[in-house]
């Protein structure tokens, strides 16, 4: 079956949907009303292609795993350059014709949406990330306030946040253990060095597609794939950027305590290794994190606990 791209572009109360074998756009509420009946108007040989819209897709993105959909969801950034680049203007419309032209001539690869459970995860850690963040910045203000009035008000409100935070790392954990799936995957992750509750829990809410990726894709979603600065005879630093924040300080988290056990794990030989060839400690810290999300993935992939190999 040939399929089609159709592109669509995603509001907080509306979808502008392009189809390439009419030509043609239309209008569909982001609601579940409007995205049954714009899944009737595609068609089974359809990829819906769009960009992910900071929880504006999430209605979208569960109808399509509802639905066993085929989907794209493109990082922003991505969808604007391939723009730039034809020199188009900025509307609704326009958007949603340019994500179905770049679907026909890039051809990303489709995918199936994670189910509901375990999507659920990944909004409650944001949350629970933004509160941490919150806390952050209250603790910045104490260390530099003198006035005792402001300490009282802003200890008062760190203590809020900590009950606040708790809250919602029990309802993470108690989402993971209550879905089999959840609670297996997370016991499978924790079996890999490095790895303790809250990595295990934060990728499981951050990267739910783990276990389906290639090695490459796993560490460029973590932000961990090096990429060239060259041009001529220029050779620069390989750098790491993009992918998705978060997950890659919790993996830099795991990277850290791997580490710092060195001594009694598999990993002291390519520690060993790579100090010796001179490379810095930062580098090092990122090939580990990037060798721990390559595992988390084959883990997954694979259903088998992971098996360190016994070094001499």
């Amino acid at each position: 079956m040939t399929h089609v791209y159709v592109g669509c572009d995603i509001s907080k109360d509306r979808l502008d949907v392009f189809d390439p074998r009419i030509a043609a756009n239309s209008e569909h509420a982001n609601a579940p009303a409007g995205i049954r009946a714009l899944f009737k108007a595609c068609g089974a040989d359809t990829i819906l292609i769009f960009e992910a819209t900071s929880g504006c897709d999430r209605a979208l993105l569960e109808a399509c795993a509802a639905a066993s959909q085929p989907c794209v969801r493109l990082n922003p950034l991505h969808a604007w350059h391939f723009a730039q680049s034809l020199n188009l203007p900025k509307t609704d419309r326009v958007d949603a014709r340019m994500l179905a032209r770049l679907g026909a001539e890039r051809q990303p690869a489709p995918h199936l949406p994670p189910a509901p459970e375990r999507v659920a995860p990944e909004e409650l850690a944001d949350r629970r990330d933004q509160l941490k963040r919150m806390e952050t910045q209250e603790k910045n203000r104490l260390s530099k306030t003198m006035s005792p009035v402001i300490q009282t008000d802003i200890r008062a409100s760190l203590k809020m946040l900590a009950a606040r935070i708790a809250r919602f790392e029990a309802e993470i954990a108690g989402h993971i253990a209550q879905n089999p799936d959840l609670a297996r995957d997370a016991g499978l992750l924790r079996s890999i060095p490095g790895i303790g509750p809250v990595v295990a829990t934060g990728l499981l809410a951050h990267l739910p597609e783990l276990g389906q990726l290639d090695r490459r894709t796993a560490a460029a979603l973590a932000g961990l794939a090096p990429k060239a600065h060259e041009s001529g005879k220029f050779r620069g630093k390989r750098r790491i950027g993009q992918g998705r924040s978060g997950l890659r300080t919790l993996l830099c988290m795991a990277a850290v305590s791997l580490w710092r056990a060195r001594s009694g794990t598999a990993a002291r030989a390519r520690i060993n290794a790579m100090t010796a060839r001179g490379k810095a400690s930062k580098v090092i810290l990122i090939a580990l994190a990037r060798k721990i999300v390559t595992i988390a993935n084959a883990v997954l992939r694979d259903q088998t606990p992971f098996k360190p190999i016994s070094q001499p």
